[in-house]
């Protein structure tokens, strides 16, 4: 499983690196959150940072970042991005349980914002989040993110309608959050867990952490990114304030595609 996702992200990583300009809604809600809590000059791990786009904001910002990813074609394009970088503390190719980076450093904040939605099993996903709990500093944070089954499903609806004929298709993806003649008939996923709202808070706490906020990352567009970029620059301005305003609503968080869970240490 780990070496499909290695693949993939090999395969992908020119798509990867745009990919936040069409989902334009994750860094800026993120940011959002970042700012309340951690201060610039702190210590952020990013796990599985992919081509380090949301790490070119960290370092904006005047955080220190220590860069892990499973994918050689990400870090290359990581240690090319952030060539000479000071606050780049080190750059790790690893699967994300495995990478040294953990115990390099007392972190202030750990960022998870991939892999988790690559782990199928929860026992994984625990693991991973009980890493980030033992490698933080008293107070400090973990960001993490999850993909919804809801998005997903939508996904899957304008992108392979035929899934809704297999009993492994789109039935088995609402009923387990994972398929295999659905989502993952097409060519933009791979080994992926899509999860409700509602199993991210007890997860957050079963790892020992305090839940802070669930966001819904992309309100009323979820799996609908064409009606924001259509927008006038004016209206796309005012409606990412909308977004990011409403981000924790009940009713945006089911509709989003990405849902941030922004939880601390005790």
């Amino acid at each position: 499983m780990t070496s499909d996702v290695r693949e993939y992200y090999n395969k992908h990583m020119h798509d990867e690196d745009k990919r936040l300009d069409r989902h334009p809604f994750e860094i800026p809600v993120t940011m959002h959150y970042l700012k309340k809590y951690v201060k610039p000059g702190e210590k952020i791990f990013d796990v599985a940072c992919g081509t380090g786009r949301i790490a070119e904001h960290l370092l904006e910002r005047n955080y220190k970042v220590g860069l892990n990813d499973l994918s050689d074609a990400n870090i290359n394009k990581v240690k090319e991005r952030f060539d000479k970088k000071e606050d780049v503390l080190f750059t790790d190719r690893a699967d994300a349980l495995e990478s040294k980076g953990w115990a390099a450093e007392s972190w202030d904040c750990i960022f998870i914002l991939g892999p988790l939605y690559h782990m199928i099993s929860k026992e994984k996903r625990l693991k991973l989040l009980k890493l980030a709990y033992n490698n933080l500093k008293p107070g400090g944070f973990v960001f993490s993110s999850f993909m919804t089954r809801t998005g997903a499903l939508i996904y899957g609806l304008k992108h392979n309608p035929e899934g809704i004929n297999f009993p492994d298709g789109a039935k088995k993806l609402w009923e387990t959050g994972t398929d295999d003649k659905f989502v993952e008939a097409t060519e933009w996923f791979t080994n992926a867990y899509f999860a409700h709202p509602e199993e991210v808070n007890p997860l957050i706490e079963c790892a020992g952490l305090k839940p802070l906020h669930l966001a819904g990352a992309e309100g009323p567009f979820g799996e609908r990114f064409e009606l924001y970029h259509e927008l006038q620059p004016d209206l796309q301005k005012k409606w990412m304030k909308f977004v990011i305003d409403h981000a924790e609503d009940t009713h945006f968080i089911h509709l989003a595609k990405h849902l941030l869970s922004v939880a601390q240490k005790p």
